[in-house]
């Protein structure tokens, strides 16, 4: 899979995004975080979804995202960078976050830079969405979504406590369930926000988009509102 364009895909579907993809339970920032506003980069903020929940907890936050179309859904201090080349400076923030984002940018060299803006004791956190496919209508769901592709070696479910690099601790995670509402047209337009669709051709963009309808009519009434549950991966390591 060519990953830097999966991964630049999204701009053409910013506002989509912004409005569709799901935002994250509080709880598991507060966990990640504290109460205590902090200093925070959020790193590939993407349409600014965790950017903006950050903010309304207190915390202040520079918003870093390498694609234009995505950054101009953010208000306040945003910034353009990535993962090697965060524009920000030496020791200098409390925490770096990562919304939906580290699996693009994995590696030593991201790790290195991470922590380099970290004040020393300041926390790397990725966090990601993931549905839960312990619900039958759910692992078939994903099945659609992901059925494409094999797992890649990046899989926000099974990291390990030392898969942050020797600059940092062994990381802890927290599980968080909640579930958003949707209904068939709406969980469209979900599938419509993945990086795989955004690459496709109309044939199999049409193709994903029938099967995802199919599967809801299977298991639900027409017009009805139902639930997709999740599962908050929330991992937290502290610079060393």
């Amino acid at each position: 899979m060519d990953l830097s364009k999966h991964a630049s895909s999204f701009g053409a579907a910013a506002d989509l995004y912004d409005r569709i993809r799901p935002r994250y339970p509080l709880e598991a920032l507060r966990w990640a975080l504290g109460a205590r506003p902090a200093e925070i980069v959020d790193l590939g903020a993407g349409t600014g979804i965790l950017t903006r929940q950050l903010r309304e907890l207190g915390h202040r936050v520079i918003a870093v995202e390498p694609d234009d179309e995505m950054r101009r859904q953010i208000d306040g201090d945003t910034r353009a960078g990535s993962a090697t080349a965060i524009p920000v400076e030496a020791e200098s923030q409390d925490a770096v976050t990562a919304g939906q984002a580290y699996h693009w940018f994995a590696g030593e060299p991201a790790h290195a830079e991470i922590a380099r803006v970290l004040k020393p004791g300041g926390w790397f956190i990725p966090i990601w969405n993931v549905r839960d496919e312990s619900v039958p209508w759910v692992a078939e769901l994903s099945e659609v979504f992901d059925g494409h592709r094999a797992r890649t070696a990046i899989d926000e479910r099974t990291l390990t406590p030392e898969q942050f690099g020797p600059l940092f601790g062994a990381a802890e995670l927290e599980l968080f369930r909640w579930s958003a509402t949707h209904t068939a047209e709406s969980l469209v337009d979900l599938i419509k926000s993945r990086s795989f669709y955004l690459v496709s051709d109309a044939g199999t963009r049409a193709v994903l988009e029938q099967r995802v309808r199919e599967l809801t009519a299977a298991n639900f009434e027409a017009g009805e509102h139902f639930e997709l549950p999740y599962v908050t991966y929330t991992y937290r390591a502290k610079k060393l």
